[in-house]
C-alpha cells in the first residue's frame, strides 16, 4: 500500500512539476520532510523550499502560482508564538485552491474543525513518520479509493441535474460501504434538489448519525430545517458551534435567530462572542501586513514604515500583548532612522508598560538614549537588560560592542570588558575591540 502512495507523490514532482513549501520553525520536521522527497521518493528536481516565516514563504507560494506550480504548503499551527488560523485563512482568500497540510504538535478537536472548515486539505500531529507524511500527501494530492472517485462523479452528475444518475452513483456508495456519510449526504441532497424534504432529512440525521463529530452532515440539517423547524435549526447550529467555536459568522447567524424570537440576553452572548472571535482574528491578521509593509520600506523608508507601524498600533491599541512588542520594535527602528530619538524612547517605554522585563526593549531605549546624546541613560538602560538576561548581548557582535563602547566611555570597565570578549569570541578579527579590550585591561591592572 505504502508503494502506491509513493508513486502518488513521486508522480506529482516528477511529473506534474509540483512543489511544497515548509513554514515552520522545527528543523527536525525539515530536515524529515526533504529526506522524505529526496531520498525516500527520490526526487530529482528543486522542489522543496522551507522557511521559518509566514512572509518569506507567502513570496514563495505566491512565486510559484504565478507559475501556475501546483503547490502544497505545510504551515505549523502556531508559528513564532502564534496562532497560525489568520494566515492560513489570507492563504485561502488569495489562492482558494491551494492545498495546505496544518501540522500540529497536539490535536484539539477544535483547531482541527475550524481548519477543515476554511478548506485546509489535511492536518498531521508531530512527530511524523516519513510513511505517514507520504500518505498525507498522496490523499491531499488524489484522494484514494472507489468511494472518492464515486462522490466526484455523483458530485457533477447532482450539479448536472442529472438525479437519477446521481441516485444510482449514492446506492453504489452505499452498497460498497454501508450507512456512509459521504454517500447518505449525496442521496440527500438528490431528495433535496428534488423537493423530497423528508427523505433528504432521513438521509442527513442517518449520516449524522454514523460520524457524530463529522461536521458536513450537521450543516445540511441546519439548512434544511431552516426556515421549517427553527428550533431544530438552532440546536443543530449551535451543535457546529460546540464542534469548531471559532466560526465568527457563525455565532453571528446564531444570534440573529435569537433575536428573531426576542431572546435578546442570548443574543448579546454569542454578538459578543463573535465580535471577539473576529476582532481576534483581524487584529492578528492586521499585524502580519503591517509588518510586510514594513518589511517591506525598512531600510528605503523608515518615514513609510513608520506611517503604518502606527497605523496597526493604533488599531490594536485596546487589545495589544507581549506578542506586539515586535511591532514596537520595529517603530522604534523607524523613528530613530530619521532622528525621533524622543519619539523612539517613547514609543518604547509604551512598550515596556506591556512587557516590563523585555531586555530587548530596554537595550533599544538605550540606544535611543544614545542617538541622543544623553550616554548615562543609555547606560543605566542596557543595565537594565543586563539585569533581565545577563548574557543577551553575547549572540550578537554588535550588541555586546555597543554595550562595551558605552561601558567603556563612562568608565565602568567591570562592565565593558565581558562585552569587548564577547565580541571577539564571535569576531576574532575585530581590531577594535581588541585595541579597547588591550586598554581597559591594562587600566584595571
Amino acid at each position: 500500500m505504502a508503494g502506491k502512495y509513493d508513486l502518488i507523490v513521486y508522480d506529482f514532482f516528477e511529473k506534474a512539476h509540483g512543489a511544497v513549501v515548509l513554514i515552520s520553525e522545527d528543523l527536525l520536521f525539515k530536515r524529515t520532510i526533504s529526506s522524505t522527497i529526496f531520498k525516500i521518493l527520490g526526487a530529482k528536481r528543486d522542489c522543496f523550499f522551507a522557511y521559518e516565516g509566514f512572509q518569506a514563504g507567502l513570496r514563495q507560494i505566491q512565486a510559484l502560482e504565478k507559475k501556475s506550480v501546483e503547490t502544497i504548503v505545510f504551515i505549523e499551527r502556531t508559528l513564532n508564538g502564534r496562532p497560525s488560523t489568520d494566515t492560513i485563512l489570507t492563504i485561502k482568500r488569495m489562492m482558494p485552491d491551494l492545498k495546505i497540510i496544518v501540522l500540529v504538535g497536539e490535536t484539539k478537536r477544535e483547531n482541527i474543525a475550524y481548519f477543515y472548515e476554511v478548506g485546509v486539505s489535511n492536518v498531521i500531529a508531530k512527530p511524523a513518520s516519513m510513511n505517514n507524511i507520504i500518505e498525507k500527501m498522496a490523499f491531499t494530492v488524489k484522494p484514494q479509493g472507489k468511494l472518492s472517485e464515486y462522490m466526484s462523479v455523483g458530485k457533477k452528475f447532482l450539479a448536472a441535474g442529472r438525479f437519477m444518475e446521481a441516485k444510482q452513483i449514492a446506492d453504489k456508495i452505499l452498497k460498497i460501504k454501508p450507512e456512509s456519510p459521504a454517500g447518505l449526504m449525496l442521496k440527500g441532497d438528490v431528495f433535496m434538489a428534488e423537493n423530497d424534504r423528508d427523505k433528504a432529512l432521513d438521509c442527513f440525521h442517518r449520516a449524522h448519525k454514523s460520524s457524530e463529530l463529522y461536521l458536513e452532515p450537521i450543516k445540511k440539517l441546519v439548512d434544511a430545517y431552516q426556515g421549517i423547524d427553527s428550533d431544530t435549526s438552532l440546536k443543530f447550529l449551535k451543535k457546529l458551534d460546540r464542534l469548531s467555536p471559532l466560526n465568527a459568522e457563525r455565532k453571528t447567524r446564531i444570534g440573529k435567530m435569537h433575536v428573531q424570537r426576542r431572546e435578546m440576553d442570548q443574543a448579546e452572548t454569542y454578538f459578543d462572542q463573535a465580535i471577539e472571535t473576529a476582532t481576534r482574528e483581524a487584529m492578528s491578521l492586521i499585524g502580519s501586513v503591517a509588518e510586510e509593509i514594513s518589511d517591506a520600506v525598512d531600510h528605503s523608508s523608515p518615514k513609510l514604515a513608520e506611517k503604518y507601524l502606527h497605523k496597526v498600533l493604533e488599531t490594536k491599541k485596546h487589545s495589544l500583548t507581549k506578542d506586539d512588542i515586535t511591532l514596537f520594535n520595529r517603530l522604534g527602528i523607524a523613528l530613530r532612522g530619521q532622528g525621533k530619538w524622543k519619539e523612539a524612547i517613547e514609543n518604547y517605554q509604551n512598550a515596556l508598560a506591556i512587557s516590563p522585563d523585555d531586555e530587548g526593549l530596554h537595550y533599544n531605549m538605550g540606544m535611543a538614549y544614545f542617538d541622543g546624546g544623553d550616554k548615562r541613560k543609555a547606560a543605566r538602560c542596557f543595565e537594565d537588560a543586563l539585569k533581565r538576561n545577563p548574557g543577551f548581548y553575547k549572540g550578537s557582535e554588535t550588541v555586546a560592542m555597543n554595550l562595551g563602547t558605552i561601558f567603556s566611555e563612562l568608565k565602568e570597565f567591570d562592565l565593558a570588558i565581558p562585552c569587548f570578549e564577547s565580541v571577539l569570541e564571535l569576531n576574532p578579527g575585530n581590531a577594535t575591540a581588541r585595541t579597547r579590550l588591550d586598554a581597559l585591561k591594562g587600566t584595571a591592572g
